[in-house]
């Protein structure tokens, strides 16, 4: 069975004869995003400003004004860091002044999630000529400035939890030089740890590596594959119109069914033994490549008598509930590039964002899906098969399924990307040492056991891994619910039964708080390492949501011999159940977020089982609509214009964070984050996202996916 069913017919479109009711899907987001910041900003109260708070913003302010002058102006000319007036070009050295980041407004406007940031100017530094300057930031992490130093007011205390510094410096001032040099000088204002400070440098030229070149030449191979074997797809189509009145080629590729979503292992089910070929086999292997041949199965919405079509809005649903939340957390956690701070903290203090700092469920949505399409194919193979199953292509094929697109986009990222951005932001955040020394883990699908989360190639791709390993073990499920009928599903209980356990226990003895996201510089409970390290990107903490799926894989491969019959009373209440359980995961921590914080306990009840109960959700979701009782859910999920969408999730989900990482690190300047920003920002990241995943799938994973069926048929496996 193939959800989605590819006919050789022309190109084919959506059909948008519903396309009203689909479109309250983008509705919601839209309004999801602008109710965000609808909430009123309260008037603040008229205040007399006192005069010592006058005096002690302006002397400490004075003292930081000080800091660059007395930091690059210096005489020594021992020091390589400073610019000696008498040495140098001193229209140079005014410009590595200029350049230089400055304290400015907005100085009192911090919390603990807040940070100094004086960027300066980037591309003036790079004017004055990389042989001459070169442009470094500074960086002090959370917890380089101690605790203990605060800005002291008449009637208030500021603490500075962090700084991050943009200076021109001569081109022979190497970091370490630099790091020194401005914690001495710093330490004049600020009391300082100078082991959690450090200084990166532009280097002098970006040259392409040998290995960069490399990679280079394989994309210009796969682009020159694609364009010739669409010229040749096209004249041949023409050929065999004009003389034998056929308009394709028999047995080429484009009859057969696209496998093209990491879930659907379809190909077990699809294989023709009996099929001859009629055409050579370098022509067929050739033709995998053609876009005349690709474009079709992109874009087909045809829907099949086995298609379980509401999996398509559910899965494209949450690739851009991914997306959104990424884009949220890009700016507050992992770039930090905030001009307002102060509000964009108060960003999850909404309760319309709850939905966006919960956006981790989106994940245990594709762990639903996985285990409920392995569970579902698999039953189908043994009915097939009468129980004999060929267990070593079932694990060959995934293999083959899923590397080679995830080999491009990880040569992409490690390679390439470093000539894609350039900009202030871009040298502290990227470092591709992770990649070159464990790259070999992605493709073993064991990367999420990386000692330490944030060291890890491609960080987003530990969910591959996790879900791998989850397929890896699938079968001890599998096999005995095909013999064993209902009483099989044991193990799968079991499983479930253990899993919880395993959670609960890690997170109580840890003390993890319920939302994960408050741990982050928190001084309190676990660390978001030790929770990244130990809970969240494990396959044996994750699989609830799979198991869940697994089940109802069994019930929608069983459905005809279970038969299970649906009453009024019983479709709604199921909908009134599933979507207060659904809420109350999603928006159940606004209060935990306002201050009133649970115990251990009911943390620990939280974490243990919502991503769980959230899985219970979507069953709700899948079994209304697949026995007709999802009504407009149904219809909104199941809209063809999905399917295409759908058919790009895998390579929109490892590309997306690529799209974000080149943009953020291509800024010069800090940004004003509000809401009406971030929606304007999601809507490009998500086009831009699937318009290249639309590139990677047509010239890597499509024709993977048609030349493994091929050399399968011929190998009669």
């Amino acid at each position: 069975a193939d959800f989605r069913h590819v006919p050789s017919s022309p190109l084919a479109f959506p059909n948008f004869e519903r396309s009203a009711v689909p479109m309250f899907g983008f509705c919601l987001v839209a309004a999801l995003l602008l109710c965000c910041s609808s909430a009123p900003h309260a008037r603040p109260k008229t205040q007399h400003v006192h005069v010592q708070s006058v005096n002690d913003i302006t002397r400490f302010a004075d003292k930081l004004v000080q800091l660059q002058s007395r930091l690059q102006l210096s005489r020594d000319d021992n020091d390589p860091c400073a610019f000696n007036a008498a040495g140098n070009d001193t229209y140079a050295g005014i410009k590595m002044l200029d350049a230089s980041g400055k304290p400015g407004s907005n100085l009192m406007s911090l919390t603990n999630s807040g940070m100094w940031q004086w960027l300066g100017d980037y591309d003036e530094c790079a004017s004055i000529g990389h042989e001459v300057a070169q442009y470094c930031l500074f960086e002090a992490e959370y917890g380089a400035v101690l605790p203990e130093f605060t800005i002291p007011l008449a009637n208030k205390t500021f603490h500075i939890p962090a700084l991050r510094w943009g200076l021109c410096v001569p081109r022979q001032c190497n970091a370490s030089a630099l790091t020194t040099k401005v914690i001495e000088t710093i330490r004049e204002v600020i009391v300082f740890n100078s082991s959690l400070a450090t200084a990166i440098c532009q280097p002098s030229q970006i040259e392409f590596s040998s290995f960069a070149i490399v990679v280079i030449v394989l994309c210009c191979i796969i682009g020159l594959l694609v364009v010739v074997a669409t010229v040749v797809d096209y004249l041949h189509d023409c050929v065999k119109r004009i003389f034998y009145g056929s308009n394709r080629l028999e047995g080429s590729g484009s009859s057969e069914k696209l496998i093209n979503s990491y879930e659907e292992e379809s190909v077990l089910l699809a294989a023709d033994k009996n099929s001859t070929q009629k055409s050579s086999l370098f022509l067929e292997l050739l033709l995998c490549f053609s876009l005349v041949q690709n474009v079709p199965k992109l874009l087909d919405t045809t829907r099949s008598a086995k298609n379980i079509a509401c999996l398509h809005g559910i899965r494209t649903l949450s690739m851009m509930w991914v997306i959104l939340g990424h884009c949220y957390a890009f700016y507050l956690i992992l770039f930090r590039n905030i001009a307002n701070t102060e509000e964009a903290v108060k960003l999850p203090l909404h309760f319309s964002f709850q939905a966006i700092s919960n956006a981790l469920f989106s994940v245990d949505s594709f762990f639903f899906l996985s285990g409920l399409l392995v569970m579902y194919l698999s039953l189908q193979q043994l009915d097939l098969t009468a129980g004999s199953f060929p267990w070593i292509k079932f694990y060959v094929h995934r293999f083959l399924r899923l590397t080679p697109t995830y080999a491009m986009a990880l040569l992409i990222y490690w390679q390439l990307m470093p000539y894609f951005v350039d900009g202030p932001l871009w040298m502290g955040m990227y470092n591709n040492k992770f990649c070159d020394d464990s790259w070999w883990t992605n493709l073993l699908y064991i990367n999420n056991f990386t000692p330490k989360f944030n060291n890890m190639c491609m960080g987003w791709s530990w969910f591959l891994a996790a879900d791998t390993q989850m397929y890896v073990i699938s079968p001890i499920v599998i096999i005995p619910a095909f013999f064993y009928s209902i009483l099989g599903l044991i193990p799968l209980a079991v499983l479930l039964a253990v899993v919880l356990g395993v959670i609960a226990t890690i997170v109580t003895v840890k003390e993890f708080p319920a939302n994960v996201l408050s741990m982050y510089r928190s001084t309190s409970g676990g660390s978001t390492e030790e929770y990244q390290n130990m809970v969240y990107g494990k396959f044996y903490t994750r699989a609830a949501p799979y198991l869940v799926g697994m089940a109802v894989g069994y019930y929608l491969a069983r459905r005809d011999r279970l038969k299970l019959k649906s009453f009024q009373l019983w479709t709604v209440g199921g909908w009134i159940l599933a979507a207060g359980l659904g809420v109350t995961i999603v928006y159940g921590l606004y209060d935990y977020n306002h201050g009133h914080h649970y115990s251990q306990a009911a943390s620990s009840l939280y974490l243990t089982f919502s991503s769980c109960l959230w899985g219970v959700c979507l069953a709700w979701v899948v079994y209304a609509c697949t026995s007709g009782n999802g009504g407009i859910v149904d219809n909104i999920l199941s809209w063809t214009g999905w399917f295409p969408l759908s058919r790009l999730t895998y390579s929109a989900y490892l590309l997306h964070p690529v799209v974000l990482i080149v943009y953020q690190g291509s800024l010069r300047q800090l940004t004003f984050m509000d809401n009406l920003h971030m929606a304007y920002y999601f809507v490009a990241v998500t086009g831009l996202s699937y318009a290249s995943a639309a590139v990677l799938s047509l010239c890597v994973e499509f024709p993977v996916a048609a030349v493994e069926k091929i050399v399968l048929k011929r190998l009669r496996v």
